[in-house]
C-alpha cells in the first residue's frame, strides 16, 4: 500500500501540466487583461486591428510614435494645432518596452501595407541594459508572437531562449496570473474587468489611438523630484551593463525607414536632471548616443536629443516629463519634417 504513495508526486506533476493547458485558450492569448504593463501590451493588438480599418488614413498624413513609457503622449493631440487636421498618429509605445518592440510593430504595421509618412522612434538608454532582462519582460512575454521568436531566434540571449522554452512546458508562465488581483476581483464581484470592454485601463487607451496623456503637471516639486530620481537612478542604471542585441533592432527599424521612404526621428527623452547626472556618470553621452547619431546618419534618418533640444523643464516625475512638454517637442520635430526650422 505505501508504495502507492510514490507515484503522488508523478501524478500531481501530470494534472498539473494538463491543467496549466487551460491558458493556451484563446480568452487567455488574447482577451485576459489584468492591469498595468499587460494591458498596454494587450491593447496594441487591438490598435493594429484598428489601424487596418480606419479610412481616415486616405485623407490624412499617418505618424507613427514607438518607444517606452516616455512616448505615451505622442499623439495627433500634441502635434501643433495648425496641422492637427491632416495627421493621424497612433501610438504602440509600451512600459519599459525595449527599441525591439518598436521595430516588431513597425515592421508588422509595414508588412500590412500600410505606409506611416513619419515614425517617431524614442529610445533610452535603459533599454540597452543587459543586466535587467528587459528583452523577454516584458517584450517577448506579453508583445512578441511566435513568428517574431522564430525569425530572431538567434539574436536572443541564452537566458532569453531558456525563458520562451519554459512557457512550452508551462503556459502560464506567460499569462502569469496575479492571483492576488483574481481574489480582489472574484470577493469584489469585478471579474468583467479582465475582459476589454470592461477593463478601465484598457478603455483609456481606446479612447485615442493608443496615446497616454495622464503624466501631466504644471509646475514642480524639486525635492520630490530629486527623491524620485535618486530611486530611480538605483533601480534603473545600477549594475548598468552595455548590451549590442538593441542596436541590432534599431538598425533593423531603420533599414525599413529608409527602404519604405518613412522619416525616421531617433528621439532621447528628456528626463528630470538629478535623474539625466545618472546617464552622464555611466558617460552615455559619450558612448551610447554617438552610436545612435551614427546609426541615424547611415540611414537618412534624425537623431534628437531632448535633453539639449527642448527648453521645457516640467517633469511629471523623475523619469517622465509632463504631457505639455511634448507639445513643444512635437512642434520641434514636425518643424524640422515640414522644413519650417531644420535641427541642427
Amino acid at each position: 500500500m505505501k508504495k502507492k504513495y510514490i507515484y503522488l508526486p508523478l501524478l500531481f506533476l501530470i494534472v498539473l501540466f494538463f491543467a496549466d493547458k487551460i491558458f493556451l485558450l484563446d480568452f487567455f492569448q488574447t482577451s485576459f487583461y489584468q492591469e498595468g504593463n499587460p494591458v498596454y501590451y494587450a491593447q496594441r493588438r487591438h490598435l493594429f486591428e484598428k489601424l487596418q480599418k480606419d479610412e481616415s488614413l486616405s485623407k490624412k498624413n499617418l505618424a507613427l510614435a514607438f518607444g517606452d513609457s516616455r512616448a505615451y503622449p505622442y499623439s495627433v493631440k500634441t502635434l501643433p494645432a495648425s496641422i492637427q487636421n491632416d495627421w493621424a498618429v497612433y501610438n504602440f509605445s509600451g512600459p519599459q518596452a525595449v527599441p525591439a518592440y518598436g521595430f516588431y510593430w513597425f515592421r508588422k504595421i509595414l508588412e500590412s501595407g500600410i505606409k506611416p509618412k513619419v515614425a517617431f522612434y524614442v529610445v533610452s538608454p535603459e533599454g540597452f541594459d543587459d543586466s535587467k532582462g528587459l528583452l523577454y519582460e516584458p517584450f517577448l512575454r506579453l508583445g512578441a508572437d511566435e513568428e517574431f521568436r522564430k525569425t530572431y531566434w538567434d539574436q536572443f540571449s541564452t537566458s532569453d531562449k531558456l525563458e520562451i522554452l519554459k512557457e512550452k512546458f508551462f503556459s502560464i508562465r506567460k499569462i502569469k496570473p496575479g492571483f492576488k488581483l483574481f481574489w480582489s476581483r472574484l470577493t469584489s464581484k469585478k471579474l468583467k474587468l479582465y475582459k476589454p470592454e470592461q477593463n478601465h485601463e484598457n478603455l483609456i487607451l481606446e479612447l485615442g489611438n493608443g496615446e497616454q496623456l495622464a503624466y501631466a503637471s504644471v509646475s514642480n516639486n524639486p525635492k520630490k523630484l530629486e527623491k524620485d530620481a535618486l530611486r530611480l537612478k538605483s533601480i534603473y542604471l545600477s549594475g548598468f551593463t552595455p548590451g549590442e542585441i538593441e542596436y541590432f533592432f534599431v538598425e533593423e527599424f531603420l533599414k525599413l525607414g529608409k527602404q519604405n521612404g518613412v522619416k525616421t526621428y531617433l528621439i532621447w527623452p528628456k528626463v528630470y536632471p538629478g535623474y539625466r547626472a545618472g546617464y552622464y556618470e555611466l558617460g552615455l553621452e559619450k558612448s551610447w548616443w554617438p552610436r545612435i547619431q551614427e546609426l541615424a546618419s547611415k540611414y537618412g534618418a534624425t537623431a534628437a536629443d531632448m535633453n539639449t533640444l527642448s527648453s521645457c523643464e516640467l517633469y511629471y516625475d523623475g523619469s517622465h516629463q509632463s504631457v505639455l512638454c511634448i507639445l513643444e517637442q512635437s512642434e520641434i520635430l514636425m518643424n524640422d519634417f515640414l522644413g519650417k526650422k531644420k535641427l541642427p
